[in-house]
């Protein structure tokens, strides 16, 4: 453990040591169905296969808590580290894309919630994976506030299976560590 200022400093990544940190993933490729909930394509377990290996690798930090929607592709995005690493994972509707009765405010809000809900965790040491979907995402980096621009064109466009490594320095402000795809 490492002390930091006010902090103590106990996960190591990218050669630097964080307190909490939460990646933030967009399911993996699809496939293209009529069904309200599809499955990963095969390029999507594809890209999911790759994540018990970077964490192998040290590419990424090995999460102690997982949030996924209630659609089957987030979970199947993160399943085969869950089940190799052993992680606790959680199923929200909070992280479930917007719903057609659901109005912008209503979403927004929804979201924010989230967001407010890990913050308070904020002197936690834990490692969040919070897999959702491209629209909760593009929401979400409207209301994060933090050290890079994230509605800038770098940031803001997310193929599937596209990642983002936020460090939290306090409840409310995050800063970009990294991103990348699986």
């Amino acid at each position: 453990m490492y002390k930091l200022s006010n902090r103590y400093i106990i996960h190591k990544y990218l050669g630097k040591f964080w307190l909490m940190v939460i990646l933030l993933f967009r399911h993996g490729h699809k496939t293209f169905s009529i069904d309200n909930d599809p499955a990963l394509s095969s390029k999507g377990f594809e890209q999911a296969q790759n994540l018990p290996q970077m964490i192998a690798d040290k590419k990424i930090p090995l999460a102690t808590h997982c949030w996924v929607s209630e659609k089957k592709r987030t979970f199947q995005t993160l399943e085969k580290a869950i089940e190799q690493h052993h992680m606790t994972t959680y199923k929200k509707s909070v992280l479930n894309y917007r719903e057609a009765d659901e109005n912008s405010a209503q979403f927004r809000n929804r979201i924010q919630k989230f967001l407010r809900e890990l913050g308070a965790r904020a002197k936690e040491t834990e490692i969040h994976y919070v897999c959702t979907h491209y629209d909760w995402i593009e929401e979400a980096l409207t209301l994060i506030d933090c050290d890079k621009d994230l509605n800038s064109y770098e940031y803001a466009n997310w193929s599937p299976g596209q990642y983002m490594v936020l460090d939290l320095v306090d409840q409310n402000t995050y800063k970009l560590l990294n991103k990348g795809s699986l």
